[in-house]
């Protein structure tokens, strides 16, 4: 009914040429940022000589988009929309056929029944006959891989205002763009455990108005912009994000520089950004990806510890959150002395700092101090913990123990070991062993994952239900014995992967605000990129063996398991790990 209604609207009010102008902006935007990689150009070259017969109708494909007029706009949705057949599907719970779309045929869905070993054996060795595409070339040929490339870090500009804050930039004048973040270092790490959820909702309100803008106001003033900007919590920071064309810059400044100085924190606004967070989290609680995620952190920090949970937050701690709350929040752990500014695109130095001046002037010093974050201890022994989802067709699988920090001097050695574990997709050999050849999954990882005050070895999985065991089994063995097994080719495999893709480390608007993130948050120097390079150029087979030695503990780790326990539970004896402890 509100898409109905919507589209009625539609056509009574209409739209003006200032809405038109303010997606087109948008429009203009996404293309450039379409074709800011090399991958998106050869990608965007491809689109164009298929479907406009002419790879260089990249030239003219932004021209159109600016020609675009508001008769274009109605001939489209009176010949594409209005009145147009259509296809419409209701997914509702079971027994509440009441809320599917007036007029809905059934359908049933035929679901196997979990069966064990029920599958042929899987044969990735079976070849496909078809008949080959004529080409110009032969396609079967690979052609030889080039020198590793010569990498040159962009220079790098920093500077730090007379309130602490420290900006950091790069200057990249490819297209007419400009990415820049604004991080607060804090995030979830300053709630309260009792209401956890609070940085989140403190960050979700700051794209809800100004004290001079409406919700609507506001969003409308940052698409007339052809800018995104979007404010976000994370576990350990709030950040404001942000695109936009180069010559809206200093607009798009002004507008993050009010979204962060002058809240509007609305009560309406309020209630609907709980009620949306709420619903998120209830969605959240019936997703085995989520449950098994929740689960492994509770395991590994212990219901005490901050980080156990989610950064939403839960149904009751997000209940118990006032607005009195979020404005405490800001009023203590907003602060410029935990503030950093990076700046990457189609602007010099002076010009990218201007627009933050206002904001040293305005935003005063402080002093404010982080909490102190106490990091998991390692459990004395290997654990199978499952959670039961009856009925499940596939089983989510996490296993993981703490792991090294990322400020810890062997770190990021220890994730270039792990790429032949699972690091390298189908380079790794747990993707080599249960996806192609046992056929158990459609994907599996891992890696270590971390921060400044929280890290972890991880694998994770969605497997079918009826190879929950086996896959287990298979992962527990590759584990135990990958160091052991590491070998020269694993090495050479590894180093090509690492230094070969250096390239694109400095690509991307994305990639260049990536290097000065790290640099900001490990006080690395520019040029950490090719220091590295020179470590992995250096290593051997003994040092991946004995970082695997060292970092991946076999005897330390948390199985979650989120499956069908009628069917998987108690096979999961089998393992040789004791009896699994029922989560729910």
């Amino acid at each position: 009914q509100g898409i109905d209604s919507a589209l009625l609207k539609f056509e009574k009010e209409g739209f003006d040429q200032q809405d038109l102008n303010r997606i087109k902006a948008g429009q203009e935007t996404a293309f450039y940022n379409s074709i800011s990689s090399v991958l998106g150009k050869g990608f965007q070259l491809a689109q164009y000589n298929i479907f406009a017969n002419s790879p260089d109708f990249i030239n003219q494909n932004g021209k159109n988009i600016l020609a675009v007029t508001k008769d274009d706009v109605w001939n489209v949705y009176n010949k594409y929309i209005k009145n147009k057949p259509y296809v419409a599907t209701s997914f509702v719970p079971t027994g509440k056929l009441s809320l599917a779309l007036n007029g809905s045929k059934r359908v049933t869905v035929e679901q196997e029944k979990i069966v064990n070993g029920a599958e042929d054996s899987f044969d990735a060795s079976q070849q496909a006959s078809y008949e080959k595409t004529p080409s110009t070339f032969d396609r079967s040929v690979e052609p030889p891989y080039g020198q590793d490339p010569i990498l040159t870090p962009p220079k790098v500009w920093q500077e730090t205002l007379d309130n602490s804050i420290k900006i950091l930039g790069i200057q990249s004048s490819e297209t007419p763009l400009i990415q820049l973040n604004i991080d607060i270092v804090g995030g979830q790490l300053f709630d309260n455990i009792d209401k956890v959820g609070t940085a989140n909702l403190v960050a979700q309100m700051l794209n809800r108005g100004t004290a001079t803008k409406t919700t609507e106001t506001l969003e409308n003033a940052i698409k007339a912009l052809g800018a995104d900007i979007e404010v976000y919590a994370t576990s350990e920071n709030i950040r404001i994000s942000a695109t936009t064309l180069s010559r809206n810059y200093d607009a798009t400044v002004a507008l993050m520089r009010e979204m962060l100085m002058a809240p509007r924190w609305d009560e309406t606004e309020f209630k609907l950004t709980k009620q949306k967070v709420t619903n998120r989290i209830l969605q959240q609680q019936t997703n085995p990806q989520s449950i098994a995620s929740r689960q492994l952190a509770k395991l590994m920090y212990g219901e005490k510890h901050i980080l156990a949970y989610s950064q939403q937050g839960n149904v009751e701690s997000v209940s118990n959150i006032t607005l009195a709350d979020l404005k405490t929040y800001y009023a203590n752990f907003i602060a410029p002395n935990l503030t950093s500014v990076k700046v990457v695109g189609d602007i010099n130095q002076q010009e990218a700092i201007k627009p933050f001046i206002q904001l040293a002037n305005t935003w005063k010093k402080s002093n404010v101090a982080l909490p102190i974050i106490s990091t998991p201890e390692l459990t004395k022994q290997a654990q199978v913990y499952f959670y039961d989802v009856p009925g499940a067709k596939q089983s989510q699988l996490r296993i993981a123990h703490p792991a090294l920090l990322a400020s810890n001097k062997d770190f990021y050695n220890t994730t270039v070991m792990n790429y032949r574990l699972g690091g390298g997709g189908f380079a790794s050999i747990l993707t080599q062993q249960l996806r192609e050849t046992k056929g158990y999954t459609y994907g599996i990882r891992s890696n270590f994952y971390a921060s400044k005050y929280q890290s972890e070895f991880l694998v994770s999985s969605g497997v079918r239900s009826n190879v929950t065991f086996e896959s287990l089994a298979l992962i527990k063995d590759i584990i135990t014995n990958y160091g052991a097994m590491f070998t020269q080719q694993d090495l050479d495999t590894t180093k090509s992967y690492f230094l070969k893709s250096n390239a694109r480390k400095f690509e991307t608007l994305g990639a260049k605000l990536s290097i000065l993130d790290n640099m900001s948050q490990y006080n690395l120097p520019a040029n950490y990129v090719m220091k590295r390079a020179q470590v992995i150029s250096e290593l051997t087979v003994d040092d991946m063996k004995q970082l695997a030695k060292e970092n991946i503990l076999p005897d330390n780790l948390i199985y979650v398991v989120v499956g069908d326990a009628k069917t998987q539970l108690k096979r999961m004896e089998e393992l040789g790990l004791g009896k699994p402890v029922l989560l729910n």
